[in-house]
């Protein structure tokens, strides 16, 4: 696999040099989940936005035939890339499971939009849930989850490889996903002191 091109590198230094963005861990997402597990739809929008990193666009636009419940994958749609504009990324088992029940629940046709709300819903969700969860409002956007999502494939055991988090972001540039790489500096040394010489 060839390594990604970054353009220039002033754009690389100017990516590099962005404050880190805001974002949940894992724990604190848990308890936000928590929150909306009592709404349904809520509680899956959340989700689906924590899972897959998607945009709040991004999920809005996505439909019921864009769900292959037998690979675990959801085609996530953007208008950011003209010449890729859909990208196909996998889904946990038990939220396969979440989403046929929704489904079924809500009686949705494949033609039909997973989430039949606006954009300025979708932000009243997240807001008001993350706030009823004990969270500042700083972080009550549905780009916070974004940040999460990538925050939290690069801090696994086995961290998900740039390249690939590229992809499932639907990044265009290398550059715009490096910014996540800037919290692994944080623990650098603990890197340092695993390498063998």
């Amino acid at each position: 696999m060839a390594l990604p091109v970054v353009r220039s590198s002033k754009e690389l230094a100017v990516a590099l040099s962005q404050d880190l963005p805001k974002y949940f861990v894992r724990g604190e997402m848990e308890i936000i989940l928590a929150e909306a597990r009592e709404k349904p739809k809520n509680f899956l929008f959340l989700t689906l936005l924590w899972q897959t990193g998607a945009r709040v666009s991004e999920l809005l636009m996505t439909r019921v035939r864009d769900i292959n419940l037998a690979t675990r994958t959801i085609g996530i749609h953007t208008l950011k890339r003209k010449r890729k504009p859909k990208r196909v990324l996998p889904v946990k088992p038990e939220t396969v499971g979440i989403i046929a029940a929704y489904i079924v629940t809500e009686k949705l046709e494949s033609a039909d939009f997973l989430f039949k709300f606006s954009r300025q819903w979708a932000f009243k969700i997240v807001k008001e849930t993350v706030i009823q969860a004990g969270f500042e409002k700083d972080r009550a956007h549905p780009h916070t989850f974004r940040h999460s999502f990538a925050i939290n494939c690069l801090l696994q055991e086995e961290p998900v490889p740039i390249t690939v988090l590229k992809e499932w972001l639907g990044h265009a540039n290398i550059t715009n996903t490096l910014i996540y790489t800037k919290i692994l500096a944080r623990d650098a040394r603990q890197y340092f002191d695993k390498i063998r010489f």
